[in-house]
């Protein structure tokens, strides 16, 4: 028989077991919640390390080796001022000394012209917020470097060492279409060195050893360069339906066009410009010089640019003469020059009458300003010296947008902002022809126009200046060494 206290003992036992399942819930809960807020946390705390960690490799990565200054104990990075250089150790770099003050002077000149170093080296490490080490650097005391800015357009005739496959096309012949260049493994950007022993400098000489070959029933051994790297293959030339004989490619073997020059170098009698190198329109691939000349040009008219469609300047190459600078007068007058280099960063060029240091007259010798290092470009207003129109170079106001100092494409170091209003009026920002406008930027160049965004011509890419001097003093080593 059950009884009342039997009744109570079970509704206890039920509010019992309740209660524990309850808090077995909320112990659950609360739980589940600690832990969500130990790894919020966590993942709060370690986002300052992680983002410093990121920042370190990011600057590891993008500066560079080497820094050449006036005076390398005032080492800085106006760029990055989050970087703190820490001086490690001075060492003395051997000084270029002479018996009399001429020679000192030549000598002097020489070791600017060179690149050499002419004192004291200091190893710095750079310190991220003045805690975590980036990388060692090494600060070398060097010359400053003066040239002559120009922005004067020239004329450019080149012709290619080899000539650069632009295409592969099918051949109609009466059993049916083939590509026999195709077929011999050659691509778009291979460029072709010889033909059946022949040195290929022509599109006429490579299609009159096709022609030779198809007529006598034999094939065409053809050695041809690729990235650089030399290769050979085999290609048997077809018969169209009219009967001439075809290997199913399109060549290019030269170029021509307008561009501008950088700057003019007195001490070697070589001149800078464009910025970038003269490439295949279709490939891209960097045309290689066989021979190239300049003559000046000037500016008939101009195609202005605008989204999805890059500008361009109309221009006619001149018989006559044409100015270095505005700048110069009569004192900065050549005739023509002839192309020593096409390199990735702009045209190399020898001025047929050069103008020596010490035959410039004043109006020259006032327009010289100096290379500013790569180091201490930064962002904000600038000038571009250009011409769009006739021969005479303008300045126009930019803005520097971004900088970097990485190496994976030196022709785009900093993203340039056309902000002159009679620019983009004239133009719409920057055009074709316009590559090699030097860029000033307090008073010193500090580089040259490259590329132009497609999808906005106000704004484009920028080389410095430093960049294509280092690689004409090179190209003037080599050829004396030569």
């Amino acid at each position: 028989m059950k009884t009342r206290s039997d009744g109570l003992r079970k509704r206890m036992a039920k509010a019992s077991v309740k209660r524990r399942k309850h808090r077995q819930i909320f112990s659950n809960a609360f739980l589940k919640l600690l832990r969500r807020t130990c790894r919020l946390l966590a993942t709060l705390a370690g986002i300052p390390a992680a983002g410093l960690i990121t920042a370190a490799f990011y600057f590891s990565s993008v500066l560079p080796d080497t820094y050449y200054l006036e005076d390398p104990t005032t080492f800085a990075l106006s760029q990055y001022r989050i970087l703190e250089p820490v001086s490690q150790q001075e060492n003395t770099v051997q000084t270029l000394v002479s018996s009399t003050d001429a020679e000192s002077e030549s000598e002097k000149m020489q070791g600017s012209i060179t690149g050499k170093d002419t004192g004291q080296t200091i190893e710095y490490t750079l310190m991220l917020g003045g805690i975590i080490p980036v990388k060692t650097v090494t600060a070398v005391e060097s010359e400053a470097r003066y040239v002559i800015p120009s922005g004067s357009v020239f004329g450019l005739k080149m012709l290619t060492d080899g000539a650069v496959i632009a295409s592969l096309s099918p051949v109609e012949t009466s059993s049916g279409t083939v590509c026999p260049a195709e077929l011999a493994g050659l691509q778009s950007g291979d460029i072709i060195l010889s033909a059946n022993g022949q040195k290929i400098n022509s599109f006429d000489t490579l299609t009159s050893v096709i022609s030779a070959a198809g007529e006598s029933g034999q094939s065409v051994e053809i050695v041809y360069s690729r990235e650089d790297i030399q290769k050979g293959t085999t290609l048997t030339p077809v018969q169209t339906t009219d009967g001439n004989w075809l290997a199913g490619m399109w060549v290019r073997d030269s170029s021509a066009g307008i561009g501008t020059i950088t700057f003019y170098d007195p001490y070697s009698g070589c001149f800078a410009a464009l910025g970038h190198g003269v490439c295949d329109a279709d490939t891209g691939v960097l045309l290689p010089l066989q021979w190239g000349e300049v003559c000046g040009a000037t500016v008939m008219g101009v195609t202005r640019g605008v989204t999805g469609t890059p500008g361009e300047l109309q221009g006619a190459f001149l018989d006559g003469a044409f100015s270095l600078s505005t700048l110069l007068g009569n004192d900065g007058v050549i005739s023509s020059g002839t192309v020593l280099q096409n390199l990735s960063c702009g045209l190399i060029v020898r001025a047929d009458n050069s103008l020596a240091l010490s035959g410039m007259g004043n109006n020259a010798q006032q327009a010289m300003i100096e290379v500013c290092p790569s180091q201490e470009v930064h962002t904000g207003e600038a000038k571009i010296l250009s011409t769009i129109g006739g021969t005479q170079p303008q300045l126009f106001d930019v803005q520097i947008e971004k900088v970097s100092f990485s190496d994976e494409d030196t022709s785009r170091n900093m993203v340039v902002r056309i902000t002159d209003p009679e620019l983009i009026a004239a133009t719409g920002g920057i055009v074709q022809g316009m590559s090699g406008s030097p860029i000033i930027q307090g008073g010193r160049l500090i580089g040259a126009v490259t590329h132009v965004f497609v999808s906005d011509p106000e704004r484009g890419y920028g080389i410095f200046a430093e960049t294509m001097l280092d690689a004409l003093d090179d190209t003037v080593q080599e050829k004396k060494a030569g």
